[in-house]
């Protein structure tokens, strides 16, 4: 009985904050995001990034996974009827990440974006000036097996996978490799 009690203290704190994220402040998310003929409106003012996407979630249907580190931060946002992807892409940017694998189901709609773990880089004009090498056929093909075994993988090569995908330049093969990085961080939760 001490056991079930402890546990119920200490898993008290989340429950009310994830009920209160999943029922709006107010209950009212149609003040935050519209979605109206696949083009999406969002009003976030100072609002925290954990309630923004819970807003985002409630009235699209998608979920954008971030690194835990940021969700305590606050956004400010206006969209008025924006496209669905540069609608997401806005709202990750605002949030400080600059890639994501956006994941859709077996009808084609979206239903999840998973964030890659960098945040938007600072550029300097020495970082501006070096090109970065785009993907070769062999280091696609390493990238793949290594992230087809991404639960077996240590931190550290997470992150440098990580860092080589969010580095890459843009290209088919990047596109790929990070919609299957998507699917392997989906698989986790």
């Amino acid at each position: 009985m001490k056991n079930y009690l402890a546990a119920l203290i200490l898993l008290a704190p989340a429950a009310t904050t994830w009920a209160i994220a999943e029922s709006g402040e107010d209950g009212r998310y149609e003040d935050l995001v519209d979605i109206k003929n696949g083009e999406v409106s969002l009003a976030f003012n100072q609002t925290p990034v954990r309630f923004a996407l819970a807003a985002f979630h409630a009235k699209t249907g998608v979920t954008i996974i971030v690194p835990p580190s940021n969700e305590s931060q606050m956004i400010n946002l206006r969209l008025d009827r924006q496209p669905f992807e540069p609608a997401v892409r806005a709202l990750i940017s605002t949030i400080g990440y600059q890639n994501f694998a956006l994941v859709y189901d077996q009808h084609g709609r979206p239903h999840s974006a998973v964030v890659l773990g960098g945040q938007l880089p600072l550029v300097t004009n020495a970082t501006a000036a070096a090109p970065i090498a785009p993907l070769t056929i062999e280091e696609r093909d390493r990238l793949k097996k290594e992230i087809d075994r991404w639960t077996e993988l240590k931190q550290e090569e997470r992150s440098r996978i990580e860092e080589r995908l969010r580095n890459a330049p843009p290209s088919e093969d990047r596109e790929n490799l990070v919609k299957e990085y998507g699917r392997q961080l989906l698989a986790l939760k």
